[in-house]
């Protein structure tokens, strides 16, 4: 009975030889590679990269079942594309098979930014008492932020605040600089020689604006731009 039983199992061993063999490799694309390929796409091509950040691709549908690709798989965006805090991206397979996914791509970055303490009425002068400085998702800030009051002549808002808000450029204006009735100096270049003269600021101004300004000499009224907080520019 041994002897049978061992003829037994040497046959079965045998047939189980025979079979042809089955590829162990999984006949679908993984979907690690497909998320891989997307984020290595916007990682290399993303503006933060610069600031501490992480790239976060989406999953894909359950019921996703791509063949594998015989080759390497390619990410793409469209031409001239902006890559934002979410981006939509494709990936393809053109070797063996043919197929084309696409996938949401996040790219989360973090930086320090100015947020309101207080609520900030329109023409609040910003200041170290109503600012404070957090670190900030800035990805998700469509407009932009502003890490620092160091300009010349400081911030003042141009609309209403809220307490906690993000500060952003689009929010806020140059201080003013030259206020109504205060005595300035005109300053006017005709080619390659300067001169100067007093006048008296008609308005209130920002850096950068445009002001009336009387010059105490002539009596003329006279239109500059704002240079610094004690001269305006004559437009000749």
């Amino acid at each position: 009975m041994a002897t049978t039983a061992n003829t037994i199992r040497q046959f079965w061993a045998l047939a189980l030889l025979a079979l042809p063999m089955v590829a162990s490799a999984d006949p679908l694309q993984s979907e690690r590679s497909i998320r891989n390929a997307a984020k290595n796409h916007i990682a290399a091509r993303h503006p933060w990269k610069h600031l501490d950040h992480e790239v976060v691709a989406g999953r894909l549908d359950s019921r996703s079942r791509l063949p594998r690709c015989a080759g390497p798989l390619e990410a793409f965006t469209p031409p001239r594309a902006v890559i934002r805090q979410r981006t939509t991206v494709g990936v393809r397979c053109t070797a063996g098979s043919s197929w084309t996914i696409y996938l949401p791509v996040t790219v989360n970055a973090f930086a320090n930014a100015l947020v309101a303490t207080r609520p900030l009425p329109r023409g609040s002068v910003l200041d170290e008492s109503s600012v404070r400085s957090v670190k900030r998702n800035i990805s998700a800030l469509g407009y932009g932020y502003i890490d620092n009051l160091q300009i010349a002549g400081g911030y003042r808002a141009s609309r209403s605040i809220s307490a906690g808000a993000v500060i952003t450029p689009n929010m806020v204006e140059s201080a003013v600089m030259i206020k109504r009735g205060q005595t300035v100096t005109l300053f006017a270049r005709y080619g390659s020689v300067g001169v100067s003269m007093t006048g008296v600021a008609a308005s209130d101004a920002s850096l950068g604006n445009r002001i009336s300004v009387k010059n105490l000499k002539s009596g003329k009224t006279v239109e500059g731009i704002v240079r610094s907080s004690e001269m305006v520019e004559v437009l000749l």
